[in-house]
């Protein structure tokens, strides 16, 4: 048996979920005529709350905070060409400049070697690709599922 008085926090608990308190709580309420008209008291409360009507706007909530969000910035479609150009054009320099040293790499390594190499590299794209549609796929079902905030 419980000698002091529950917390308030202890006896919400056992009004809001009674499964949850352990048997001295409960007989620490079911002996106490103090903890039991405080039990009694929040049970009016929850239940008061719990009949209460959910409140309703006049005006649609959604509308006025989209109305004050900004705009968002579209990127220029010429921006992802030039992106692209930019890199194709660096890689085909990059190539030429060091094709002597390129050339002679691959002239003296083994084509074993180099199988290994490219495998591994394709192998290893695979897996990230796959990971990225997993993420892609749960990021996808988080938003999905949701709850929507009710007001």
């Amino acid at each position: 048996m419980i000698a002091a008085h529950l917390t308030d926090a202890e006896i919400q608990l056992y009004v809001a979920e009674p499964e949850m308190t352990g048997d001295q709580l409960k007989m620490h309420i079911h002996d106490c005529v103090n903890c039991r008209t405080r039990a009694a008291n929040y049970r009016l409360l929850f239940d008061g709350i719990h009949r209460q009507e959910k409140p309703q706007f006049d005006f649609d909530l959604s509308t006025l905070v989209l109305e004050q969000l900004p705009e968002p910035k579209r990127a220029s479609p010429l921006t992802g060409i030039f992106i692209s150009v930019f890199s194709l054009l660096l890689i085909s320099a990059l190539i030429i400049f060091f094709w002597p040293i390129v050339n002679a790499a691959i002239r003296s390594t083994p084509l074993l070697l180099i199988t290994i190499g490219l495998t591994a590299a394709i192998v290893i794209l695979v897996f990230q690709a796959i990971e990225m549609i997993k993420n892609h796929q749960k990021q996808v079902y988080t938003i999905l599922n949701t709850k929507p905030l009710q007001l």
